[in-house]
């Protein structure tokens, strides 16, 4: 049998990304765990909130792996300053750059969805491998999935939320910047 949080990590960032990911008008799938139900839950709260936000993200046509490891980089830095909270809302932000193939021309549709799939799997394996080894000890001292589970039975403040919003967004727009001018020197 293999390690427990190990599988249930990739069970459930696989569920989420592939939720997000999933082509438009096709019915939402069953979770596949209580965790997965409950991120599904709690980033769809986040996104609502925060929709003008959000959605200034829904048509990114650029590198989404490039950007998402940008985001992790800022959110998820070192076990001091990681959280649930953290966690989630860079979620959140992977499933609105997921969610993005639903405004995409019809007939460039199946190369876009194929490059939409392996995008997928190369942010699972990103955050899989970030949480599974820099955070491990962090998850194991907060319970798990199941310490997940009980963190958000009690929802945080509005307030919480838009002061970690804001400064992952500000971050996030600060290394888009600094890697955009790079790129074009």
């Amino acid at each position: 049998m293999g390690d427990p949080l190990q599988d249930r990590t990739r069970r459930l960032l696989t569920d989420y990304i592939l939720f997000c990911a999933r082509a438009p008008n096709t019915p939402e799938p069953l979770p596949t765990s209580v965790e997965a139900a409950l991120l599904r839950s709690v980033t769809s709260q986040i996104q609502q909130e925060h929709q003008d936000l959000f959605n200034s993200f829904r048509d990114y046509q650029g590198n989404r792996l490039e950007l998402v490891t940008q985001m992790a980089d800022e959110l998820l830095s070192n076990d001091q300053e990681f959280n649930w909270g953290r966690l989630v809302m860079l979620l959140a932000f992977v499933g609105t750059l997921m969610n993005q193939d639903r405004t995409v021309k019809r007939r460039r549709d199946q190369r876009n969805r194929l490059l939409l799939e392996r995008d997928c799997y190369l942010i699972v394996s990103l955050l899989y491998n970030r949480l599974t080894g820099r955070h491990r000890s962090w998850l194991e001292a907060h319970g798990g999935w199941d310490g997940f589970c009980q963190f958000f039975k009690n929802p945080l403040p509005p307030g919480f939320w838009r002061r970690l919003l804001i400064r992952a967004i500000l971050s996030c727009f600060f290394a888009t910047a600094i890697f955009y001018i790079w790129k074009c020197l």
